[in-house]
């Protein structure tokens, strides 16, 4: 991340917020020469499965299914702002001069994608005004800009904002009858009873829910093994999530808040047939010497293990060598497919706007501002009961529907689309 990067960063961070125009001519002229050819193929075809085929943008029709919940009348304008907040730390980047700090890493790369996106949608005449705020700068965090009623015009706020923020956030959705999509975290944050609140990163629960409905329906008969912990919350909440009306013989289980002698593991694995280890630990460091550990002890066991999403930056599956009689499965919310056309021609943008590769948080942020701005632009202020039409989801294949606590209380509106990752010997595919 050199000097000029940071320097076309600062070409647009004049001031606490900024807007995002239209885009130059040059970004313009790219823009339809990359999409030109599939202009074409639209009028060409109506086959739905050829326009997924071919990675189109299609403009689908409007969804038929309809929710229980009540919502007020969509507004359709001729011009919708977005608000974005995101952490930029602008104060501290203006005093680097080599270096973005590496806690605005992850704010940089989302803004990235947002800008990316913008320009997309004005150069195909989306009539929509972008305003980015910098909430970690003095003056603008987001208490401020709710009691300054700097956020008062907006159609749609999104925001790539940490747990501690969304309360409040959503709170002023609702009261204003704004969509917050909390795009970063996959906390609710303990948020009830808002229509306006929507969680496009699944909760640990969803995770592991779709985890165990997927080992029990891959293993039905099989006993599993959980090496568990209850080092932090997290690792708690998983532990409960997972054995969440579990029939009383349906694990074997060990704690392993520190490192499990041998003896105690040989206890819970079979030589004749395949260990179905599940290990909700975040720790990834932990995690990686156990699955060491187990693979050195009993070289001659086979394992199917299955782990948390966290676990996608585990350092020993990305070698070949590291777990050799070891099949580990573990869930995530995003998948960005390389060989998609449009996630080349995001890189090629990218590279000619920025230099480099993008990080994941800019797909992701790319695919939030552009499926978000399509609902607002096609349906109104008021899209909540249109999130089947999903076309205009570039990478996700988004599943957003409306959650209940057990006294069947209205929480929120939350992404349950889980992808698996399976590695072995270090080569993995993704099954959604």
């Amino acid at each position: 991340m050199g000097v000029g990067k940071m320097k076309r960063l600062f070409a647009f961070c004049i001031g606490c917020s900024l807007l995002l125009g239209m885009p130059n001519s040059a970004s313009a002229q790219f823009w339809k020469s990359m999409f030109k050819k599939k202009a074409k193929k639209e009028q060409a075809t109506s086959s739905k499965t050829n326009e997924q085929e071919n990675n189109i943008m299609p403009k689908p029709g409007p969804l038929k299914r309809k929710i229980d919940l009540h919502y007020p009348p969509s507004i359709k304008k001729s011009t919708y702002r977005i608000d974005v907040l995101v952490p930029l730390n602008i104060d501290e980047l203006e005093k680097s001069d080599k270096r973005f700090p590496e806690k605005s890493i992850a704010g940089i790369d989302f803004y990235e994608g947002v800008k990316l996106a913008t320009d997309t949608l004005n150069m195909f005449r989306y009539h929509i005004q972008v305003y980015v705020h910098d909430i970690v700068a003095n003056g603008t965090n987001a208490e401020d800009l709710i009691k300054k009623h700097v956020l008062d015009s907006s159609d749609l706020i999104i925001g790539a904002v940490q747990s501690h923020d969304i309360p409040g956030i959503a709170q002023y959705a609702k009261k204003r009858q704004i969509n917050f999509i909390s795009a970063y975290s996959p906390s609710d944050a303990g948020v009830k009873d808002n229509p306006y609140f929507i969680l496009p990163q699944p909760t640990l629960q969803v995770h592991c829910k779709y985890l165990m409905g997927y080992i029990q329906k891959k293993h039905p008969k099989n006993k599993m093994v959980l090496c568990y912990r209850n080092s932090s919350s997290a690792e708690q909440s998983a532990y409960n999530y997972i054995t969440d009306n579990d029939e009383p013989a349906a694990f074997k289980k060990l704690m392993c808040n520190t490192m499990p002698v041998r003896e105690k593991l040989a206890l819970l694995f079979d030589s004749a047939h395949t260990n179905i280890l599940i290990v909700p630990v975040f720790d990834n460091a932990f995690a990686d010497t156990l699955l060491k550990q187990i693979s050195i002890w009993f070289p001659n066991y086979d394992f199917e293990v299955y782990g948390m999403p966290s676990w996608k930056t585990l350092q020993g599956l990305k070698k070949p060598d590291a777990f050799p009689n070891m099949t580990v499965y573990f869930t995530s919310s995003f998948y960005i497919d390389p060989s998609l056309h449009i996630t080349q021609s995001i890189d090629k943008q990218y590279r000619k706007e920025y230099g480099g590769k993008p990080a994941e948080l800019v797909y992701r942020a790319y695919e939030t501002m552009y499926w978000y701005a399509y609902l607002l632009n096609e349906y109104g202020t008021i899209f909540n009961t249109q999130f089947n039409d999903k076309s205009a989801c570039l990478f996700t294949k988004y599943d957003i529907v409306t959650k209940y606590d057990k006294d069947m209380n209205f929480l929120y509106n939350e992404n349950e689309h889980i992808y698996i990752y399976k590695y072995q010997s270090s080569s993995y595919i993704v099954e959604q």
